[in-house]
Formats: structure tokens, sequence, C-alpha cells
């Protein structure tokens, strides 16, 4: 996942057409497949690193404020990144948008 992550680093390091910027970011967050992107397999695994802390016993702690923590990062990502992103695309390449 790194060398995916550099080897998009490397194509966004200087001037690039907004399409295919747009479809960069798509590929993050897409309003059309929320789970698909990126952003949805996040939310994903934090879905269910959420529920593993909700069973992992701690010592005179509780669980359930790890995975309520866990919880609400998964809400930040899709509603306020997913939103940014939505509209950041939106603003590059309008015609992209996938219906």
């Amino acid at each position: 996942m790194k060398l995916a992550v550099q080897q998009i680093e490397d194509e966004l390091g200087g001037p690039i057409d907004a399409e295919l910027l747009a479809e960069t970011l798509r590929e993050l967050f897409d309003e059309a497949d929320p789970k698909g992107g990126v952003l949805g397999s996040l939310n994903q695994l934090l879905t269910m690193a959420s529920r593993a802390a909700a069973l992992t016993p701690l010592d005179g702690e509780d669980p359930e404020s790890a995975a309520c923590a866990i919880e609400e990062a998964t809400a930040c990502i899709c509603d306020s990144a997913g939103l940014c992103l939505h509209l950041a695309t939106s603003t590059l390449h309008p015609q992209g948008e996938r219906a």
C-alpha cells in the first residue's frame, strides 16, 4: 500500500490535468460508490477494529470507550472527508460525475 501511495504522490508532484486529478480523487472517495474507494475500505477496516476493540479486555478500562473513539473516526472519514473530496472532484471535473 505504501508503494501505491508513493506512486500517487509522485504523479501529483507537479501540474496535473484537472480531469486526471478528479479521477485520482474519486479513487479515494466516489459519491456514486462510497464503499468502493480507499476511504470506503478504510471505513470497513475501522468498523472491524471498533468491533474488536469492544471485545478486547482491558485492565481497569472500558473497551467501549476505545470502540466509540474508533467509530467516531470512521464517521469523520466518510462524512467530512468524503464530502470535501466530492466537492473537490465536482469542481475539478463536473462532467466526470458518475450517475
